[in-house]
């Protein structure tokens, strides 16, 4: 579940976003994702496991790109439903590529790196076997045998509000993230480095990284404060 829109940042009409620093940041949609969506609680393992794929999908690329083509990455893996993701094959795979070369491109297109579409049912896989065979951080000793306990377990369970001075100080990737990064790997994830581990903690709201001061900080810290 996402804790989303109902308690959006106000702002002013006119006002220039802070994120317009970032590539795509000039459309509707991005706009739109950044104030309702990104650094917003995501709890559950559909919306988790699609945010993992989706920013795996990123590498190399800029986050407009992928945001653009959501709705057809999630039409080609089923609203990114993990165990379906799972009974996917290579063959699948296969065929979404040659449906894609095919099709009318733009955003209705997925990206067509056979190695990012591949890791998509191969995650989906690892996320299922941590049912079986759970992850036990060893700080803390918590048995996590979901996808939700284990990425949630590196910030201790709750959401942490930095206090970034301005956009040019918010990191691209911290300790927490390169040890994310780490277990992932351990545990047979792929597309899953330390800057898409922290790019995944930011978007999924396992730390919310508005810069101090914005519209979208103060509402995070309200949100923060109710719950």
């Amino acid at each position: 579940t996402n804790k989303t829109a109902a308690h959006a940042a106000p702002v002013e009409k006119g006002a220039a976003p802070w994120f317009g620093v970032f590539a795509g940041s000039n459309n509707a949609e991005y706009t739109a994702y950044m104030r309702t969506e990104w650094g917003f609680e995501k709890r559950g393992e559909a919306p988790l496991f699609e945010k993992l794929c989706l920013e795996g999908q990123q590498a190399g690329l800029s986050w407009a790109t992928v945001l653009a083509k959501r709705g057809a990455y999630r039409k080609a893996f089923m609203r990114f439903n993990v165990k379906k993701c799972a009974g996917m094959s290579d063959k699948d795979v296969e065929q979404i590529l040659v449906e894609t070369k095919r099709g009318p491109g733009g955003r209705d297109a997925v990206i067509c790196h056979r190695g990012k579409l591949r890791s998509i049912p191969h995650n989906a896989r690892c996320v299922l076997a941590l049912r079986s065979a759970p992850y036990v951080d060893p700080r803390t000793g918590q048995v996590c045998r979901t996808l939700d306990e284990l990425l949630w377990s590196f910030v201790g369970g709750a959401p942490i509000l930095n206090n970034w001075v301005s956009p040019k100080a918010i990191p691209t990737v911290t300790p927490v993230a390169e040890a994310m990064s780490k277990v992932l790997k351990k545990l047979g994830f792929a597309f899953v480095g330390a800057t898409i581990c922290y790019s995944l903690m930011q978007s999924c709201g396992l730390v919310i990284d508005h810069p101090r001061g914005t519209p979208e900080h103060k509402a995070a810290a309200a949100r923060l404060a109710r719950r």
